[in-house]
Formats: C-alpha cells, structure tokens, sequence
C-alpha cells in the first residue's frame, strides 16, 4: 500500500509539474505566434509598398515631392531593392534627386507603347525635343533668371533652327496657328511634368496671337533629368527609322540594341513599354522570353501585380481593371475611334477565317494594302455608322479613317502605311471583336421610344490567335 500511495503520489506530482509547465510554455508560444503574425503582417505591408513603388515608377514619368509626397518617399525609401530589380532584368537606370526621381527608360525597339494625350502630332514631339535644346543651351545648370525664358524667343529659337532642314513642310512658322498649337501641347507636357513652371502671362492669348501677349516660363531641375536623358546617337537612329516609309514594315528593333542588348532584357524591356512583344521584331528576344516564360509570369505577378499573355506570335501584359495608372495605349469602349478599331479588326479576322483574305505569315501577321482596309471600313461605317457619336458621323472618310489607323498603330495592332500604301496587320488584331448592345427605354420627351446603344467588347470570348 505504501508503495501504491508512493506511486500515486508520485504520479500526481509529475502530473502537477506537466500542468504547470505546460501553462507555463502557454504564453510563450503565444507570444511566438504574435510574433509571427506580426512579421507576416510586417511583410506583406513591405511588399504592397515594394509593388507600389515599383508601379509608380514604371506609369509615372518624374516624381516630384511636391506633387507626389508619399509615393516619392516611397520610391526613396526602397531606391536600393528597386534600382537592384532593374539592373537585373532591364538594364534601366533609377535618377534620383532631392527634388526629382525617374525611371530613364531605354528603348530596344520603336514600338509605340505609352501614350501622352498631350502630345498628338508629330510636330509636336519635335517642339518637345527643341525646347530641351534650348534648355540645354541656356546653362541649365544655373539658376534664377537664368531659368527663365520668353515664350517669343524660345519660338523664334526654334524658327529659326527648323529652318534648316532640307525638308521644307517640315520647317516651323508661328504665324500659323497650327504651329503654335504644337508648341503649346509640347509646353502643356513639360508644365505636366514638372518641367516648367509659368512665371508670368497666359499662354492661350500668345496662341490666339492677341496683340503684345507674351508668356515667361522658367525651367526646373526636372528638365536637367529629361536632358541628360537624352542620347543624341539613339534620337538620330530612331527619327531616321521612324521617317523612312520604306522601312515601316519592317522590325522595330534598333539596330544597336541588337548586339548590345542580351535578348532576354530586351523581351523585358519591350514587354514594359508595350504594347506587345511580336515575334516578328525580335525572334531571339521571343525565343528567350518562351524559354524562361514561367520566371517571368512570377516576376511580374509578384513585382507589379501584373499577368503574362503569351501566344504563338506575341506576348503582353495583362493588367487587371483599374489598376493602371499611368498613360499605357489601350483601346476602351468610349471613343470612335476605338470601337471602329475592334470592329475592323472583327471583319478581318472573319476575312481570315473564311479564306477571303490570304493566311497570316509565319510570324501570323497580315500582308493587306490601304484599299483593303478602305473596303472593311466603309462596310463598317454603312453598318454600324449610325452607332458613331456626332463628330465621328459627320467627319469626313478619309480624316476618320487615318484618326483609325493611328489608334491602331498605337494599340500595337497596324503598322504603315509605307510608301506604296502596304499595311501590315499585326497578330495582335485577333484578340479584339466588339457587339453593339440596344437599350431600349421610354423617355417623356416627345413621347417618343430611346434607343441608348453601347458598344460590349467581346474581345475575352474569342480566340486570341488567327488560327485558334
């Protein structure tokens, strides 16, 4: 009995100890349970900003702490990781100052990506490029008045430098209001950005040419980034293949990116910029980005929060609704010009599937001339030309049509026409077809019938290469 009762009390007592140690062990496993609660919660908030900094980057073109506190604190504050990234994958270099922080992006090839509606005509990127001339010939690095310039002076600058070029139509005159239309959008960008600051005067009564109107700007340190930005050998290189109609269906690959560049960055470079990396440009590039596809799937997903679409011919970024901030090309459901887009590239694709038109090529890109196209839209316009908004219905052919071509050359989905009026559809066409849904509803007024018509994209319902 004795040694019963020892047993038992023995067993009570280790009992009693386990108990104890175990309520003991309860709060520190506890507060090792909050500890890692609290890192995961650490580490997702790190990441969220990491995501945020890394897309502010890419959609913004500067960062100003007077305009963009928080996310330029942001980008500052993880500079290091971010430039890390982009010394990896793009080559691209983070310029970062007290008062300034951009991206410098570096093209590999003249694909036309994002888009400022500032800017619209050609002529108005040349006044863009003349005004950091003359930025960069006033001493940008002084300061004060030094800054500062004359809206008059700085078109007589220009004037006169366009002046001599050989090619006449191309010269600059600001008597014309078409001219000083230019170098009010090219201005408009540069205020936008930060580049410029209004001092004194209002541009809209120098452009309406009333009597004595002048206006005094000064420059920012932003300009000083947008300059050095600039190399001189690559704007020659891309205004010579971008002007030479007889190449414009060619690839977009810039010569000296081709050796430079390992093909692999380039897939990223052009994936970023968009609007698509096509086969067709840059096979290597293609090839590198087919073999490592995956890794780049997770790299965008996991850095930007962005998807990968890739296809036989082409791949894209994928961004979820909303979520772009930045001035990226895209077709929407609201302008003309881009519901006649998708509806032309829906009659080419049915052109494809029955035969009319030839197959794709083999890097599944169209071969059509500017009358073929011609045909499709006035098929298009005598169909669906009562869906158009006011301006667009009453626009004249000709001028709707080349508003046509050059969304669509933006969007990535045409290139050309070339000098013999040569089109080449890009494969990129075959994601878009469009419907017209019809509202019906009542309407007091009249007392007549409304019909409240809205173009519904049908673009995530069909296949997305001409031969699927």
């Amino acid at each position: 009995m004795d040694d019963e009762n020892d047993i038992q009390t023995l067993e009570q007592v280790n009992i009693a100890e386990m108990t104890a140690s175990t309520n003991a062990d309860i709060p520190e496993q506890s507060q090792g349970r909050r500890a890692m609660l609290m890192a995961a919660t650490r580490m997702r908030a790190y990441n969220a900003d990491l995501t945020k900094a890394h897309v502010a980057l890419m959609e913004r073109e500067v960062l100003l702490p007077h305009r963009q506190l928080e996310l330029f604190r942001l980008v500052n504050r993880h500079y290091r990781t971010l430039q890390s990234w982009h010394d990896q994958y793009t080559g691209w270099r983070i310029s970062r100052s007290p008062t300034v922080i951009r991206l410098v992006r570096n093209l590999s090839a003249t694909n036309p990506g994002y888009l400022y509606d500032r800017l619209k005509e050609p002529k108005d990127f040349a006044c863009l490029t003349w005004i950091l001339w003359f930025a960069e010939n006033r001493q940008i690095t002084g300061r004060g008045n030094e800054q500062q310039f004359l809206l008059s002076q700085l078109a007589e600058q220009i004037q006169e430098q366009s002046s001599h070029g050989i090619e006449s139509e191309k010269q600059f005159d600001f008597r014309k209001p078409n001219d000083r239309y230019n170098i009010q959008r090219a201005l408009q960008y540069l205020e936008d950005v930060g580049g410029i600051q209004l001092v004194d005067g209002q541009t809209r009564e120098w452009v309406e040419q009333t009597p004595d109107a002048d206006v005094l700007y000064e420059f920012t340190d932003v300009i000083r980034s947008l300059v050095t930005a600039l190399n001189p050998e690559t704007l020659t290189t891309v205004s010579m293949q971008i002007n030479d109609r007889s190449t414009r269906l060619q690839s977009t690959l810039l010569p000296e990116a081709r050796n430079a560049i390992p093909p692999l960055m380039r897939a990223w470079r052009t994936l970023l910029l968009g609007p698509a990396l096509f086969r067709f440009d840059d096979p290597p590039a293609f090839r590198a980005l087919q073999d490592h596809r995956e890794e780049i799937a997770h790299e965008l997903l996991e850095t930007f929060g962005w998807l990968l679409d890739t296809h036989r011919d082409y791949a894209c970024i994928v961004r979820g609704s909303g979520t772009a901030t930045g001035p990226v090309t895209s077709l929407n459901m609201l302008g003309a010009s881009d519901q006649i887009a998708m509806l032309l590239c829906g009659v080419i694709r049915n052109k494809v599937e029955t035969g009319t038109w030839l197959a794709p090529d083999d890097y599944g890109c169209l071969r059509v001339t500017t009358g073929d196209i011609e045909e499709v839209f006035y098929t298009v316009r005598e169909r669906y030309g009562e869906y158009w908004g006011t301006e667009a219905r009453n626009k004249n052919a000709r001028s709707l049509l080349n508003d046509v071509y050059k969304k669509m050359r933006q969007a990535g989905l045409m290139r050309g026409p070339d000098e013999d009026g040569n089109i080449l559809i890009l494969p990129t066409a075959a994601r878009y077809a469009v419907s017209y849904d019809d509202t019906s509803e009542e309407t007091k007024t009249a007392g007549r019938r409304k019909t409240k018509r809205t173009a519904k994209s049908t673009a995530n319902t069909i296949a997305m290469d001409w031969s699927e």
